[in-house]
């Protein structure tokens, strides 16, 4: 990757990081448009230097085209005259011209191939800037949408978690249930055991429970005057 591809790079990642880490996506946005921007315009100011350069390099290769074309010219002067051998002294230094604009030209062709690969990514670079800016209110939406959802899988979470809230309260309610049943325990041995005259105790219970029926106290006192009969 070039010098231009690494640094369109620097913003796009802080763009990926916004949604990835759930930072704030506006800011991060806004910065990862600023990288680029800058990226871009550092870009160009590149571009701009190698554009010059290929047009020293042409401005080189013209000249010595030049130079040949005038020592032919004088090759041919030379020979009009009738001195062949400043003709021939003229046409080695218009070879010699001829060889350094061949070379010359070779590279300046390599550096036009290299520009024009070097522009198509500064021009794709832009169109990604341009999208980003468009799309910028639609990525930040779904990375809040994203957090929203974030929070509410976190939040059933926890919701479906024993807090120790709740095991505070469940072990108060076993305590309370328990402490109930031995107070009811309590009750009833100080009944049974707490003393006193269990007669007494025994027809206070036999008056909580209800009188005795009229036809119970018949069948006594039926049963009383046959026992008195047997005695006679």
């Amino acid at each position: 990757m070039g010098i231009i591809g690494r640094l369109f790079k620097i913003g796009e990642a802080k763009a990926n990081r916004a949604v990835d880490g759930l930072e704030d996506p506006e800011i991060m946005l806004d910065q990862a448009i600023r990288d680029k921007e800058a990226a871009q315009k550092e870009a160009k100011l590149s571009v701009q230097k190698v554009i010059a350069a290929e047009r020293k390099q042409k401005a080189l290769v013209d000249k010595e085209r030049e130079n040949q074309a005038t020592w032919e010219e004088k090759a041919q002067m030379a020979l009009s005259a009738g001195n062949e051998e400043m003709a021939v002294k003229a046409l080695q230094r218009s070879e010699e011209h001829e060889k350094n604009a061949t070379a010359l030209n070779l590279q300046w062709e390599e550096m036009r191939r290299q520009i024009e690969e070097l522009k198509g990514v500064v021009r794709e670079a832009d169109r990604a800037l341009t999208e980003l800016k468009r799309n910028k209110e639609i990525i930040i939406a779904q990375a809040k949408a994203a957090e929203v959802r974030k929070n509410i899988y976190d939040a059933k979470a926890n919701i479906g978690k024993n807090s120790e809230t709740d095991d505070l309260i469940a072990r108060m309610k076993a305590k309370a249930e328990n402490t109930t049943y031995e107070a009811d325990a309590a009750k009833e041995v100080a009944e049974e055991f707490g003393g006193g005259d269990k007669l007494e105790k025994d027809f206070r219970k036999l008056e909580a429970e209800g009188a005795v029926s009229t036809s119970v106290k018949a069948k006594l006192e039926a049963m009383k005057q046959k026992m008195g009969e047997k005695k006679e």
